[in-house]
């Protein structure tokens, strides 16, 4: 079975995914992939550099993503020539893992925000939306260093919820507690895997 966590910036999708791998599920996260196709594929980071100018690179000339990540999500414009860098690679390193785990037929939980956006939840059996309203969603993510105007652009680059909400199978709120969503998580865990 592959099932898609998907949401906004700050929404707690990857602490369900990590909920989810707990609990034996093997794990692909597209922000993960997209880190290694940039690692390992000097034509992508070349372009990035092409794009995005110098000082995407540390002295090293490695990614500097804190610097991508202010010039990429400055505007929908800049996020799209961003994903038409990486995403064709990180898409085929995907359909690899997929095509890998129904082959033996594994439960596969694919972490990735844009999940939707790729229409990849049409190519899935299930895709989880976990939803949480804005105030939580930024002040999760300003406790992880993010300013308030880098989590206003991140969002503004993002699919709407909305839209978010009509594609996915099942939503998952996350405005509580940690405890609260491993509950949640750990019970629709089950019953989708009793039913798959």
């Amino acid at each position: 079975m592959i099932i898609g966590v998907t949401g906004l910036i700050g929404s707690g999708k990857s602490a369900v995914t990590a909920i989810f791998k707990s609990l034996g599920a093997e794990v692909a996260d597209a922000d993960l992939l997209g880190k290694e196709v940039v690692d390992n594929d000097p034509g992508v980071l070349y372009r990035l550099a092409l794009e995005f100018g110098d000082s995407i690179l540390t002295r090293h000339k490695t990614l500097n993503r804190r610097e991508l990540g202010r010039l990429a999500f400055a505007s929908k414009e800049a996020t799209a020539r961003l994903n038409d860098i990486v995403h064709p690679a990180l898409l085929k390193k995907l359909d690899d893992i997929i095509a890998q785990a129904r082959k033996n037929n594994r439960i596969l939980i694919i972490d990735a925000a844009l999940l939707i956006y790729w229409n990849y939840h049409k190519r899935i059996d299930v895709t989880i939306l976990v939803s949480s309203t804005a105030d939580c969603r930024r002040r999760r993510m300003m406790a992880k260093g993010l300013t308030e105007s880098e989590f206003r652009s991140r969002t503004a680059s993002q699919l709407s919820e909305g839209v978010l909400r009509q594609a996915a199978d099942l939503v998952l709120t996350n405005n509580g507690t940690l405890e609260n969503l491993q509950k949640q998580a750990e019970k629709l865990y089950r019953d989708l895997t009793e039913m798959g």
